[in-house]
């Protein structure tokens, strides 16, 4: 199925080459998925290496970003518990267990230092902040899913810090089951080319 005028568009490079990579991704990422939308699968097996690296690189980024940026107050209650849960943080292990003697053990022998926040991570989450707030608003040319009313109209912009957790950890899952080999066509699919199509576009 052709895309229209919406497949021609190549944006200007930026003398910003950290965007000009995230547009990049975002641009390979979307033509990544049309592919296996379209059963277009001449390069299979680069798609997949792509999706299983650049892309789920870039959303880790984005979650990463979430947890940097976020302040607990923007959380509901059930949030923070999501979060704290995600993030692997349990209570303290029993004093004398296998588990407290290794947490002891690993303590006294991590010297790192805090680690500096990315810019990159930064301009990551920023970006889909700004791209997940745009998907309801992109005109019938710039929807990419293949359906002869073309809009993205229903899917809905994030309301909290959570919410926006929910909806990065779903291209997160999206991407990953595409690069393992799975080709069902269904709404996370859908919503998940519809970020890469916003986010492709962004620099206009």
């Amino acid at each position: 199925m052709a895309d229209g005028p919406a497949e021609q568009w190549h944006p200007e490079p930026t003398s910003f080459s950290v965007f000009d990579h995230l547009l990049d991704t975002c641009r390979r990422t979307r033509l990544a998925l049309l592919s296996v939308i379209r059963d277009e699968n001449r390069d299979g097996e680069a798609v997949r290496e792509h999706l299983a690296r650049e892309a789920l690189a870039h959303v880790e980024s984005v979650l990463e970003g979430l947890v940097v940026v976020g302040r607990a107050g923007q959380f509901s209650a059930e949030e923070l518990r999501a979060l704290v849960r995600r993030a692997g943080i349990v209570e303290p292990a029993r004093p004398g267990s296998a588990a407290a003697r290794a947490a002891e053990h690993e303590a006294a022998h991590d010297r790192s230092t805090l680690r500096a926040i990315d810019g990159r991570t930064l301009l990551a989450v920023g970006h889909a902040r700004v791209v997940f707030s745009v998907i309801p608003q992109l005109p019938p040319d710039a929807v990419a899913w293949p359906r002869r009313h073309r809009t993205y109209a229903d899917i809905p912009v994030p309301r909290s810090e959570g919410e926006l957790m929910l909806r990065a950890e779903e291209l997160a899952r999206v991407l990953w089951r595409v690069a393992t080999g799975d080709d069902r066509r269904d709404e996370p699919l859908r919503r998940t080319l519809a970020f890469y199509d916003a986010g492709a576009r962004l620099s206009l």
